[in-house]
């Protein structure tokens, strides 16, 4: 009768161990990336409203500037204390312009196509009413180590 085995070998053991460390070494690693991608979020939301401060104030986003947070919402009735926060968190506008597109004298075409087409009811009482240039630039907010940009237009 021959003898028959009724345990694992070593090398079955050794295979065994290392599948089962692989896929805990993965589990590990997802959740590290996980823990820091959704630790990040609350940073995100935060940085993205602040971003649509500036883009609710008309005065900020054409020109290069060095403000606070509190200055964006100044004309917004917010309460006192966060405005006192706002005031902490410094923020850098940056503006640069990408291209400018100018009219000439397509302006003054413009308004007298505009009554033509109106049967001489004026919309447009001028040339001087229609902008004679459009300036497309590139808005960048800075606060700490985040930055987000958008495009901005400005007729003139």
């Amino acid at each position: 009768m021959p003898k028959t085995s009724h345990g694992f070998t070593l090398l079955e053991v050794l295979v065994a161990v290392m599948i089962i460390a692989v896929v805990i070494g993965s589990l590990i690693q997802l959740f590290a990336n996980n823990s820091n991608t959704f630790a990040s979020i609350p940073q995100r939301i935060l940085h993205t409203n602040t971003t649509s401060l500036l883009l609710g104030n008309e005065v900020y986003g054409f020109q290069k500037d060095k403000t606070d947070l509190a200055e964006l919402v100044k004309d917004f009735k917010i309460d006192d204390d966060l405005r006192r926060k706002l005031k902490n968190i410094k923020a850098e506008i940056i503006y640069s312009e990408v291209t400018t597109i100018d009219f000439g004298d397509a302006s003054e075409s413009i308004a007298e196509e505009a009554s033509s087409k109106t049967g001489g009811e004026t919309l447009v009482k001028d040339a001087a009413d229609v902008s004679n240039s459009m300036e497309i630039g590139r808005t960048t907010l800075k606060i700490k180590d985040q930055s987000s940009s958008f495009i901005r237009i400005k007729f003139q």
